[in-house]
């Protein structure tokens, strides 16, 4: 019976071309996006879930509470973990990960001349045991164990050695250090918030030998022993941090606490804890999910309005099949069958087009489509599931109505479906809802992004470019700074610790001197010429001198040394610009005043406020070169740059960022988001218009008779178009209304996780009305114009 019914219905199909061709195309684009979104999905929730024994893995961040306010950190003290392991007995095993990028590349050489790599890390004899990754060669339990030792990933080694089994026993050079290869692992995966190209022993560091309570600067994991509770277990690190740190704390007038987080949450957590590679926010994928459900039915939807719309074309022959003998059931089980076989190729097709172009897709949101899962049980039940849904949803209607019809009514010239044109009208509503909703939300991040990449930071950030050195380059920096002023390659050059764009160090200042409060503060080490090379606007007092006392010889010859405050920060301490010029203050045993008050700058995050800062020259913590270039075209000057790089540090390679760009990197995750919105915001128009064109031309078709009396009595095309569109026009209307009221609540939900934020003009809303309202006009003219351009005479002739 089945096998007839898939006959029949493969029939009809291959006889209404248009009929078909719409529903399977649809059908496949909105299959596309929802697989697509679902394996995005799929992999930011399978973070750092591939480890064995992955929920007992937890991460380690500090808490520092001064003065009432609390500073979070994603990382700690180098001693944290060997007193874990030592004193706690629910650590089976922990590790650290000393991240060297924070600080600066690294020169590797093979014996073919340095090579600057970015992605190395320090890590303990234990990193492989917490997280065992595949080791391609080597002993993972002896890899890590001695001091010079490094582990190298598969394409590493294919870089430096031709291919892994050559590498081991090597030699390379780090910083001019030998180590020895003891291992080559699989690269790290994507769905890790580790990533690194090479691994040295931490033994190897000084504080791997010596570890100490401070500074914070290692990523510290612990795997807990099975039925530990947690509780219990925080209770007794608390005791530990008290043993160890209680003096020294309460001498300094400070508290610190350590809190862990489940490895798996670390890249859907909390933002502002820094982690080792871009993190994401859940309420982003909780979005998309609702843009692929939302995709689906649209496509579901195009089926419905099809098919109810083509049932007047179809009633002869449900007329004919029951006056043959057909029943209802026999009608349902026909018409549903043409569902899952439209479904059915819809999903064949989509499995095409994802397998030859999921790198498509990769290229826009930065995370690898593995088709691959597809191929799982899970991916299989999921297309099943797919097909089953689907073709459901999409027939039961249809087939409802259909089958439904009496025989004579089927066979008259007269028929109407009761309440299904509210119905059809209903999702006509939903679709276009949909399609302007997605495209309102998409100028809605666009807009943001813009204004994040607009906004006066407080400071240059055109045309200036930063070049980071190594600790050991210190005695040469300040001869490539000379040079290039001297040859005109830069307007100024200063020394800073970090890119203006993002500052981390933080600092406390205590009650004394001038001051009786007590607060913490963001502390910009640098040299005098910071201010003029990145355009920091002074509000009061002067910038600093050439020859100002550094930090460090201030602190050598027990002085008094001078720093700057941001707006931000006086006035938290309750001064004016004015006040504050000359007020002294104690950073701790550092006897300070205030020579000059800047403007408030951006130097983290829009999805933070600017909070107070001190700006402090300090040379010897300096570890990027900020050179502002001259007006016109940089690569002259770029050129200029790299020879005198060239021959002041000639084993170090050449390169360079423009803080800009890298300002904008650091909203990639924004930047996705608003990719992926305006992707499938095209898609869902594209979709609604194929399903509005569908059936505008059923609509014409039936009425053809009627526009052809209307051409014959005098009527032009576009009284004809207003005719047919009037009705769609009310439904646009309605779902603009919807659409409005949707970007108002979206609006609010994505802009409340900025501090800083644009305005949303209402002409965003009446751009994607406006967009949406033309190419229906369109679609709708274009089928009309067919209609009208016929021959009066043949469509007539039956009358």
């Amino acid at each position: 019976m089945w096998e007839n019914y898939f006959k029949v219905s493969f029939r009809n199909l291959t006889k209404r071309k248009l009929y078909t061709g719409i529903n399977i195309l649809g059908l496949t684009i909105a299959i596309v996006s929802f697989l697509t979104i679902s394996l995005y999905i799929q992999h930011e929730l399978s973070y750092d879930k591939m480890y064995t024994d992955a929920d007992r893995i937890y991460k380690f961040n500090q808490e520092f509470v001064a003065a009432g306010e609390s500073q979070f950190a994603g990382t700690t003290p180098s001693q944290l973990v060997p007193t874990l392991m030592e004193e706690i007995p629910e650590v089976e095993v922990a590790t650290l990960v000393f991240d060297l990028s924070i600080f600066t590349s690294v020169m590797i050489d093979n014996g073919e001349g340095n090579q600057e790599e970015s992605k190395v890390a320090f890590a303990d004899e234990n990193f492989l045991k917490v997280f065992d990754f595949e080791m391609l060669a080597g002993n993972p339990d002896l890899a890590l164990k001695e001091p010079n030792q490094l582990v190298i990933t598969e394409s590493t080694a294919k870089r430096y050695f031709k291919n892994t089994n050559d590498a081991i026993g090597k030699i390379l050079k780090v910083d001019g250090k030998d180590y020895s290869v003891t291992g080559v692992m699989l690269d790290f995966p994507s769905n890790s918030h580790l990533d690194f190209d090479f691994l040295a022993s931490f033994k190897s560091h000084r504080h791997g030998i010596n570890p100490e309570w401070s500074p914070s600067n290692y990523y510290s994991y612990a795997k807990l022993r099975p039925n530990t509770d947690l509780d219990a277990f925080s209770g007794k690190m608390d005791q530990m941090i008290e043993k160890h740190m209680g003096e020294t704390m309460r001498s300094n007038g400070f508290s610190s606490s350590f809190h862990f987080q489940p490895v798996s949450s670390i890249h859907l957590g909390d933002s502002q804890l820094k982690s080792l590679k871009p993190t994401s926010d859940i309420k982003y994928l909780y979005i998309f999910g609702i843009v692929a459900v939302l995709l689906i039915f649209i496509g579901i939807i195009n089926y419905v309005n099809l098919a109810t719309a083509e049932a007047s074309e179809r009633r002869k022959e449900v007329g004919l099949r029951k006056v043959m003998g057909a029943d209802r059931l026999q009608l349902f089980g026909q018409f549903i069958s043409e569902s899952f076989i439209l479904t059915f190729s819809g999903i064949v097709f989509s499995l095409l087009v994802l397998f030859f172009n999921s790198g498509s897709f990769e290229g826009i949101s930065g995370v690898p489509i593995r088709f691959d899962l597809l191929m799982t049980p899970v991916g299989i039940g999921v297309i099943i599931g797919l097909l089953l849904v689907i073709g459901f949803l999409s027939g039961f209607y249809p087939a409802m109505i259909l089958s439904g019809m009496e025989p004579l009514k089927a066979l008259g010239k007269n028929i109407h479906f009761g309440r299904g044109g509210w119905l059809r009208k209903g999702l006509v509503v939903f679709q276009f809802f949909v399609s302007i909703g997605l495209l309102v939300a998409t100028l809605i991040v666009q807009r943001q992004l813009d204004y994040m990449q607009s906004v006066n930071l407080g400071y240059d950030r055109e045309e200036v470019v930063a070049l980071t050195y190594h600790y050991n380059m210190r005695n040469v920096v300040g001869g490539f700074k000379n040079e290039l002023l001297r040859t005109g390659n830069a307007q100024s050059v200063a020394l800073a610790a970090d890119m203006p764009i993002f500052i981390k160090a933080g600092y406390k200042i205590f009650p004394g001197g001038d001051n009786d409060k007590e607060m913490m503060i963001t502390g910009y080490s640098v040299d005098p010429d910071l201010i003029k090379t990145i355009g920091l606007k002074i509000e009061a007092g002067e910038d600093f001198a050439e020859n100002e006392l550094t930090r460090t010889e201030a602190f050598k010859q027990k002085a008094e040394h001078s720093v700057m405050l941001n707006e931000a920060a006086v006035k938290e301490l309750g001064w004016t610009p004015e006040e504050a010029v000359g007020k002294k203050l104690d950073f701790g045993d550092e006897p300070t005043y205030v020579k000059a008050v800047v403007g408030d700058f951006y130097f983290n995050s829009l999805h933070h406020r600017v909070g107070p800062m001190v700006i402090m020259v300090d040379p010897d913590q300096a570890n990027v070169i900020l050179v502002k270039l001259p007006k016109g075209n940089p690569t002259k000057y770029l050129a200029g740059m790299e020879s005198i790089w060239k021959t002041l540090a000639p084993g170090r390679p050449f390169n360079y960022k423009f803080i800009d760009q890298e300002y904008a990197q650091m909203y990639k995750s924004e930047q996705k988001v608003g990719a992926i919105f305006s992707v499938f915001s095209a898609i869902a128009i594209f979709i609604a218009c194929m399903g509005l064109f569908g059936l505008v031309s059923y609509v014409a078709l039936r009425r053809t008779r009627e526009i052809s009396i209307r051409k014959v009595l005098g009527a032009k095309v576009s009284d004809v178009l207003k005719v047919l569109s009037a009705d769609f026009f009310v439904l646009l209307g309605i779902s603009a209304v919807m659409a409005v009221m949707f970007g108002i609540w979206f609006s609010n939900q994505w802009l409340q996780g900025f501090a800083y934020k644009t305005e949303v003009s209402p002409w965003i809303y009446i751009l994607a009305i406006l967009l949406v309202s033309v190419i229906s006009v369109l679609t709708i003219g274009y089928r009309t114009v067919k209609v009208f351009v016929q021959n009066p005479a043949k469509t007539l002739k039956d009358e």
